[in-house]
């Protein structure tokens, strides 16, 4: 769900600039000050390419992490330290992880304040949870020019209970929109930026993951997180890679983001229609055998193989007593409109072999990528996203009779040949609406 609105707000314009960086390295946001702390760390996250497995937390740069100049609005306005992977958007009181196992619970009032000491944050025994997150705009009225912005990676071998190196990023306002009811305007947006992460440690894979220069791959990455992108970065979207992010369930944030922006680059983001009449030339097939088998009686199954038993897989037909009928549905919705059934087909086959509530099979998925890619001369798309879901779901490889069935759809519609290659320019198309389906 979107979250532009036609509320009248106000925007603020920060630059965050990474410390201890050869090469000037830096990001504008303009967002909504009435976020919370936590929206401002997941926008930072994204706009470096952090993969947010590390830890990260706000302070200032001249007072502790948690300090006077912080206690001065009642609850702590700063965070401890937490697990990237935690962070939320909401107000309510959550814990939070910290460099040790040790949970922080958010807020404290100031004289009852956790107290730093050799990189651990201490809760103190009493004191009341702030009611809810204080936002960016109070954040910087009260600390322009002095907030700072931590993030920790994990130790270089990747465990999860080991740091890494600590990264500082200097925030300050450069501008202040008066309240305006633009819808154009979203909540937090990248504006710009240049220089990327350096690659150490377990961040190694992920620097580039944030490079300004890639305008409609970052404005496609703000749009799912915040759900909104700017007239900046080509205009606001709604389309989602569904099913592709149902392939790699379990995966992380990173890696997932890694394989979207490779199909923005190439050219995956906008709709790509195929023509109405390859349409209707490629499911001609597959329209004639289903007009025969929605006439009274069907026709025998053993007539036509293997296309009669692959539409009975995908639940477009039925059998009953040897003979293959057409759904209803099918027949009603699908026969005479050839364009429905080449989205029908691309929502089936990413999914084929499961029941109704499936989860698209990845090999399937990396099939579609496949014809998204096609024989351009680009570099091969970052498929690791895949690996991380089988291991983390300790799920095997799916089975080679459905990954053989939506070949054979595919080669039965023209769209690839006999070793699985593209070998029309519709095979994109059909691609990116199993990607999308």
């Amino acid at each position: 769900m979107s979250r532009r609105t036609s509320a009248t707000r106000e925007h603020l314009t920060l630059r965050i600039d990474l410390d201890g960086v050869d090469e000037p390295t830096w990001r504008s946001l303009i967002l909504d000050p009435t976020l919370g702390l936590s929206a401002l760390a997941e926008a930072i996250l994204l706009a470096f390419g952090w993969t947010g497995t590390g830890t990260w937390r706000f302070g200032t740069s001249h007072t502790p992490w948690w300090g006077r100049e912080a206690d001065v609005l009642g609850c702590g306005a700063l965070t401890p330290a937490r697990s990237g992977s935690e962070r939320h958007h909401g107000g309510s009181e959550r814990h939070y992880g910290a460099y040790d196992p040790q949970p922080y619970q958010y807020g404290h009032s100031g004289h009852e304040r956790p107290y730093w000491h050799d990189d651990d944050w201490r809760e103190p025994e009493h004191g009341p949870a702030c009611r809810r997150e204080w936002t960016i705009g109070e954040v910087t009225d009260r600390f322009d020019g002095h907030l700072e912005f931590e993030y920790r990676q994990l130790g270089l071998d990747g465990e999860r209970g080991e740091t890494g190196p600590s990264w500082r990023h200097r925030i300050a306002v450069t501008g202040r929109d008066a309240a305006s009811s633009r819808s154009s305007v979203p909540r937090v947006a990248l504006l710009g930026g240049s220089g990327l992460v350096p690659r150490v440690g377990t961040e190694a894979a992920y620097g580039e993951l944030g490079d300004p220069a890639w305008h409609e791959a970052m404005a496609n990455e703000f749009d799912l997180a915040f759900g909104a992108s700017t007239d900046a970065f080509h205009g606001p979207s709604d389309r989602r890679w569904r099913a592709l992010e149902a392939a790699v369930t379990g995966a992380s944030d990173a890696a997932r983001r890694a394989l979207r922006i490779d199909l923005v680059e190439l050219g995956g983001l906008p709709p790509e229609p195929a023509d109405p009449e390859y349409m209707a030339t490629a499911t001609a097939p597959i329209r004639d055998l289903l007009r025969a088998a929605a006439a009274s009686g069907g026709v025998e199954l053993a007539s036509c193989p293997p296309l009669g038993e692959d539409l009975r897989m995908l639940r477009l037909a039925r059998v009953q007593k040897g003979r293959l009928l057409t759904l209803a549905s099918v027949r009603d919705r699908l026969l005479d409109d050839p364009e429905a059934l080449w989205t029908d087909l691309a929502e089936r086959l990413i999914g084929a072999g499961y029941s109704a509530a499936y989860d698209p099979q990845s090999d399937i998925a990396e099939l579609a990528i496949d014809l998204v890619r096609g024989d351009r001369d680009l570099p091969d798309v970052r498929r690791f996203a895949f690996d991380e879901a089988h291991r983390r779901n300790g799920r095997g490889r799916p089975d080679d009779a459905d990954l053989n069935l939506v070949k054979r759809m595919l080669s039965t519609m023209g769209l690839i040949d006999d070793d699985g290659r593209g070998i029309h320019a519709a095979a994109r198309a059909f691609g990116l609406a199993m990607l999308r389906s």
